[in-house]
């Protein structure tokens, strides 16, 4: 099989034609099976690469060992345990399960077979079929995610998180779920989405322009502000948010621990954008002409501390 083929239908450019050669070309041998596999950790390891060069191009001295860590980190794309070939709707062709890590402090974007575009915040994880086969697309998210989905009636496609499920045919939306925290909110840009719990008969239908978030275990449907979901585009929108809430996204967006000693400064509110790959010492400089406070960095532990 032709490297770029397989590259095509990675980047969910293929032909029907392709796409069909290439599910004959797996069964035909299972050495095929492993070359797949292969290509697939070398396509996806390209992608998080080429993402950090460009966030981080010049970095000098031991942030360049800290920058490569996390690049190494950032490929740490499972391919579940060796390989998961199950038989899938009464279909033949063999299903491979993907995983996807992008480690705290980073963001990368990565293409589904079916052409689906998927940006993935930081702490995120995303399991996915190399093949979607069947009437269904399902993929399974911890953390934070932006979809623009490719449109296929006869495939819904269906984000499992660990409290609601999110199925649609072809829209764009944001889904927060992270298990470590217990949260999950889905904004929505366009098409509909349908938000329900496994196994249960309740439905929440969200109309373009609205979110969801869970509440006290309750699912509350507000207006979107389109501009609080700037991280794929390497923004921080902060809107009338207080300090304490401002230091919760810099420990998501910049992977670090914060941990505020100045009580004054907690409940002050405010509003800016900020670029994620100006870093948090740059972001913290911000605030301080706005707020009264110092900060200092414990590199053995991780930790800033807000004095």
């Amino acid at each position: 099989m032709d490297r770029n083929t397989l590259v095509r239908y990675f980047e969910g450019a293929s032909s029907e034609k392709e796409k069909e050669a290439i599910r004959q070309w797996l069964e035909e041998d299972s050495s095929h099976k492993k070359m797949f596999i292969n290509e697939r950790i070398r396509f996806d390891a390209s992608l998080v690469i080429e993402e950090e060069r460009i966030r981080v191009p010049h970095t000098p001295g031991k942030s360049i060992i800290r920058s490569l860590i996390k690049v190494a980190a950032a490929i740490l794309i499972l391919i579940g345990s060796s390989y998961l070939f199950n038989l899938y709707q009464a279909q033949k062709y063999p299903l491979i399960t993907q995983e996807v890590y992008v480690p705290p402090g980073n963001r990368t974007s990565i293409t589904l077979p079916d052409g689906t575009l998927v940006w993935l915040n930081s702490n995120t994880k995303l399991q996915y079929p190399t093949l979607f086969t069947g009437n269904q697309r399902i993929v399974n998210l911890d953390g934070e995610a932006y979809f623009e989905v490719t449109k296929d009636k006869k495939k819904r496609f269906i984000v499992q998180t660990n409290t609601y499920n999110v199925e649609v045919l072809g829209t764009s939306f944001n889904v927060e779920a992270y298990t470590d925290k217990e949260t999950f909110s889905t904004a929505l840009f366009t098409g509909k989405v349908k938000l329900y719990k496994p196994g249960q008969t309740d439905e929440t239908l969200l109309a373009q322009g609205e979110t969801a978030e869970l509440i006290d275990n309750e699912l509350r449907i507000s207006s979107l502000k389109s501009e609080t979901y700037r991280w794929y585009d390497g923004l921080i929108v902060i809107e009338d948010k207080s300090f304490e809430e401002i230091m919760q996204l810099f420990e998501k967006y910049f992977g670090q621990k914060i941990i505020i000693q100045n009580k004054k400064v907690k409940e002050l509110g405010y509003h800016g954008k900020l670029r994620i790959s100006d870093g948090v010492d740059h972001a913290l400089r911000v605030l301080q002409n706005d707020f009264r406070f110092t900060y200092k960095r414990d590199e053995d532990s991780n930790r800033i501390y807000i004095y």
